[in-house]
C-alpha cells in the first residue's frame, strides 16, 4: 500500500505529431527554373525575343553596376592610403621635431 502513495510525482516526455519541414533552396531554384522555361515554351516568338532582350539587358545592367562598384571601391582605397601617408609623414615630423628639442636640452 506504502508503494501506490507517492508524494513526488515523475513527469514524463510528451509526444507530439511533429513533422520537421525544411525549405531545400536546389529544389526551388529548379522549379523555378522549370517554370520559366516552361513558359518560354508555350510564348510566341516575339515574346520570347521580348524576354531574351529583357534577359540581355538586365546581364548589362548588373556588370555596369559591378564596374561602377569596383570603381568606387578603388578609389576609396586610393583615399584612404594617401590619408594614411600624410598622418604617418605627419606623426614622423612630430617626433622628429620633439627628438631635436630633446637633444637640444640635453647639450643646456
Amino acid at each position: 500500500m506504502l508503494e501506490r502513495i507517492r508524494f513526488m510525482k515523475v513527469n514524463r516526455n510528451k509526444r507530439f505529431d511533429y513533422t520537421p519541414r525544411y525549405y531545400d533552396a536546389r529544389k526551388e531554384r529548379i522549379r523555378l527554373m522549370q517554370k520559366a522555361y516552361s513558359a518560354d515554351e508555350n510564348a510566341t516568338l516575339t515574346e520570347q525575343q521580348a524576354r531574351l532582350r529583357d534577359k540581355m539587358h538586365n546581364a548589362w545592367q548588373s556588370e555596369k553596376s559591378y564596374s561602377q562598384q569596383s570603381r568606387a571601391a578603388n578609389i576609396r582605397l586610393v583615399i584612404i592610403l594617401v590619408a594614411l601617408l600624410f598622418a604617418t609623414y605627419f606623426i614622423l615630423d612630430y617626433v622628429d621635431i620633439f627628438a631635436a628639442e630633446v637633444i637640444d636640452l640635453e647639450k643646456q
